[in-house]
């Protein structure tokens, strides 16, 4: 009797924990960019005096790049680092608040994980990702409907399990574009770390702490877009693609 009194304490309390976890992960996949927008907001009030968007990046640039880098324009929230460019928006450009230079920090810590060479493998290897994402949705197909005419007794017992393998390589699918977004996120980590290490050259600590929380928000939009590619199907969230 004991033993049984228990199971059911460890079962309740699990069933507890998964649903606290579970709404923790609903949390962040549908407030994660709500949170990242205040921080923005919050960053964007406090100024840098002495110091330009372009004396910045021209000095990592000479200092860090070799000079190997040149600057772009792009549209508002489209900021990014691609081979030997970092794009920025007129709105980043134009401003000295610790947004944007949090934000163009983040952007040559990509150039530096670029300089390292590895960038260019994550590259290579989301590519490859993207073009196995294409089998998922057919795969799924075919495997349920191979299921469901099996289970009419229309396919004999052959495609059921033909149609179970091919449910099981879209999952396997599936768990690749999970782990494929938990490393984005770790190559993003990186590039904060090292825009980080960039901005303590010319920022003291307390406005280093207010680039960093801007930074860690702005990452915590890649969880909120793991979280909702795990549990688009709950229709608790908004669905987000596997591969992007």
């Amino acid at each position: 009797m004991y033993n049984i009194t228990m199971w059911i304490y460890i079962v309740i309390g699990a069933g507890v924990l998964f649903f606290l976890i579970l709404c923790l992960c609903l949390a962040v996949a549908n407030f994660s960019f709500d949170n990242f927008r205040d921080k923005q907001e919050e960053a964007r009030k406090f100024g840098v005096q002495g110091l330009t968007i372009y004396d910045f990046v021209e000095n990592v640039n000479e200092q860090h790049l070799g000079n190997a880098l040149r600057m772009a324009r792009c549209a508002e929230f489209q900021d990014h680092f691609s081979v030997g460019v970092i794009a920025l928006s007129d709105k980043t450009l134009s401003s000295n608040s610790l947004a944007s230079f949090s934000i163009v920090a983040h952007e040559l810590g990509h150039a530096l994980q670029y300089r390292d060479g590895k960038l260019s493998k994550h590259w290579k290897n989301k590519h490859k990702k993207r073009i196995l994402g294409r089998f998922f949705l057919p795969l799924m197909l075919v495997g349920l409907v191979f299921a469901i005419l099996n289970l009419f007794g229309i396919l004999n017992e052959i495609f059921l399990y033909v149609g179970l393998g091919l449910l099981g390589l879209a999952l396997l699918i599936f768990l690749i574009a999970i782990y494929s977004k938990y490393l984005e996120i770790r190559v993003e980590k990186e590039a904060s770390k090292n825009g980080i290490k960039l901005l303590a050259d010319y920022f003291p600590q307390k406005e280093l702490k207010i680039c960093e929380e801007f930074l860690n928000s702005a990452r915590l939009t890649y969880w909120g877009d793991l979280f909702r590619t795990m549990l688009g199907w709950t229709m608790l969230t908004r669905k987000s693609k596997m591969f992007d």
